[in-house]
């Protein structure tokens, strides 16, 4: 009954948030669809699972705005003075979605920065099927199909069913692995400001060495993952490296984010 009662309560904050319409992904429930089309106010059409951890990322994302600090607190007016600044160079803000999953993160920097371009990686091949129909006529968000690491190489990725969960290794064939530096460089006269990281602990990898992108990038949000591999320290390269330059740190759901002064 206790699990009954959230979910009514949860359907009643979607029902807030984003309308009616957005409760019609129960209908695939029923239909045994494996896809469902919810659509999000200001974005459009998002292309959903039917499990509940895609609905989970959607909320975190457009519901709970993990990725928002507000137009008008001081935070988010840095972040929105950097950006223009950017431009008024001449340049395009370029933002890495790192660990894109099904690409809800990467829509809201879409939606929320105009003229900057995302590009989203995504290695788990069930994540980039989704990812891949939710960036489907976005011409400034490009998808790779590749794993983020400190150098290039491959990686084999273990699902766990639900895509989320998918842990990523190091191994001699498989998936791709490109460096952040390789990912901001992919986007053309591109200047680097936001990386976005949830690689469930693949991160210790990426924070290993070449870091040379954290000298330019504005803002980091990263999802810690030290809970789920407990005395793998995933969490301590990335610690020592953004230590070392000037960023304030903040908490915003599950992430860590990191903006530089």
């Amino acid at each position: 009954m206790a699990e009954l009662l959230a979910r009514a309560k949860e359907n009643y904050k979607d029902f807030l948030s984003f309308g009616p319409k957005f409760l019609m992904r129960h209908l695939a429930r029923l239909t045994g669809a494996e896809i469902s089309r919810v659509e999000i106010p200001e974005i459009g059409v998002i292309h959903l699972r039917a499990f509940e951890s895609d609905v989970l990322t959607v909320r975190q994302v457009f519901r709970d705005r993990q990725y928002d600090f507000g137009a008008h607190s001081v935070i988010g007016k840095r972040i929105w003075h950097r950006y223009t600044e950017i431009l008024d160079c001449g340049k395009v803000p370029a933002i890495v979605d790192a660990g894109a999953n099904i690409g809800a993160a990467s829509l809201w920097f879409w939606k929320n920065y105009p003229e900057a371009r995302i590009v989203a990686l995504e290695p788990e091949i069930n994540n980039l099927a989704v990812l891949r129909m939710n960036a489907r006529g976005k011409e400034r968000l490009s998808v790779l199909a590749a794993a983020v690491g400190s150098v290039e190489g491959f990686v084999s990725v273990q699902s766990h069913g639900l895509g989320w969960t998918a842990q990523t290794r190091r191994s001699e064939i498989g998936i791709p692995i490109v460096t952040m530096e390789d990912a901001f460089r992919s986007v053309k006269d591109g200047c680097p400001f936001i990386a976005k990281i949830d690689i469930e602990g693949f991160e210790k990898d990426l924070f290993a060495e070449n870091l040379g992108w954290l000298n330019e990038v504005y803002v980091v949000f990263i999802e810690p993952h030290d809970w789920m591999l407990p005395g793998q320290m995933t969490s301590r390269p990335f610690q020592r490296a953004l230590g070392r330059h000037e960023f304030e740190i903040f908490i915003s759901g599950e992430n860590l984010v990191y903006v530089r002064l």
